[in-house]
């Protein structure tokens, strides 16, 4: 290596420690479950997809939210693992229970470094930038955008490869990031560079739908594209696919009636679903127990005294102490 090259490399290996790499979307710390049903959110994939492959979109900002449990992280991941790279050029995946994964400090330093490995023309001035600045990933989000993404995403020649393929990057679960101030700081940044044509970087941005995500969203003066789950029709049809397939195997894994448990039994847990995919995916990986029996696992769930309200989290919280 040139005294250059070794530099760089230390320059990046400095920015090791503030890389959350569980974060990163094929990460082993992801849940490798964590992905849509085949033959389900066919709709909403199809639009990603087409996004994903239209790099000329006038919307640089995709902003796919939803409550909890509907299946919002399933389909990043399930986008992010049919494109990845060079079309995901990066990603950060928000945990809540996770101090690497639920810190926004963490956030552009993780991009960054994954850039620097997915656009190679960027590293070097990644490193140029950590040299300059070696307490680059101590300091605001603001500052880390600018230094580490931005002024090296605007280098003519980095402009001149990168702006026809129009790679993605994907943070999913802003709002898991636990401090709300730096949720709207780096998405204000993120909406400010898009805004910037010679910016080649587009953003999938996942989350629930919070007040304060929203409007922050809302101001960027650029075109978004925002889909909002809750909106989508298909819900109770993929749940019911998802439920059909999995009672299947599992009667086939414990040598039960094919028919079973009947598609009454399936109609109800469609109900209680209420459109969100934990609740049925909670449901069969409580029944599919392969240490107990299936017919006795799905009894007690059929048999739970429920909550005075419908509402499907408080239905949940029943189904979570009937599990433990």
């Amino acid at each position: 290596y040139s005294l250059f090259d070794l530099i760089i490399r230390q320059d990046l290996e400095g920015l090791k420690e503030s890389v959350s790499f569980d974060a990163q979307f094929d990460s082993s710390a992801q849940d490798p479950d964590r992905q849509c049903h085949p033959g389900t959110r066919q709709n909403v994939l199809k639009r990603l997809r087409d996004w994903f492959d239209n790099p000329s979109s006038t919307e640089r900002i995709f902003w796919l939210y939803g409550p909890a449990g509907a299946g919002k992280s399933a389909i990043a991941q399930t986008i992010a693992r049919t494109h990845a790279r060079p079309k995901v050029a990066a990603s950060f995946f928000f945990f809540r229970s996770d101090v690497n994964r639920n810190d926004g400090n963490r956030l552009f330093t993780t991009l960054a470094y994954q850039l620097a490995l997915s656009m190679p023309e960027i590293r070097d001035h990644v490193a140029h930038s950590l040299f300059k600045r070696p307490d680059l990933p101590r300091t605001s989000v603001e500052t880390q955008f600018e230094q580490l993404l931005l002024a090296p995403a605007v280098i003519v020649d980095i402009i001149k490869k990168y702006q026809e393929l129009a790679p993605v990057i994907i943070i999913d679960g802003v709002d898991e990031c636990t401090d709300e101030k730096i949720q709207r700081q780096f998405l204000k940044v993120i909406g400010d560079a898009v805004a910037d044509d010679r910016f080649p970087l587009r953003f999938l941005i996942v989350s629930r739908p919070e007040v304060h995500i929203e409007q922050t969203i809302r101001r960027f003066q650029t075109p978004i594209l925002a889909i909002d789950l809750a909106d989508l029709n298909d819900a109770n049809r993929d749940i019911e696919k998802y439920l059909v397939d999995e009672f299947s195997r599992i009667a086939s894994e414990q040598v039960l009636d094919p028919t079973w448990p009947g598609q009454e039994i399936i109609d109800d847990i469609i109900y209680k679903s209420s459109g969100n995919f934990i609740f049925a995916s909670l449901v069969i990986r409580f029944v599919g127990d392969p240490d107990f029996f299936a017919k006795t696992q799905l009894e007690i769930v059929l048999n739970m005294k429920l909550p005075t309200t419908m509402s499907p989290f408080a239905i949940l919280d029943q189904l979570f102490l009937e599990i433990l």
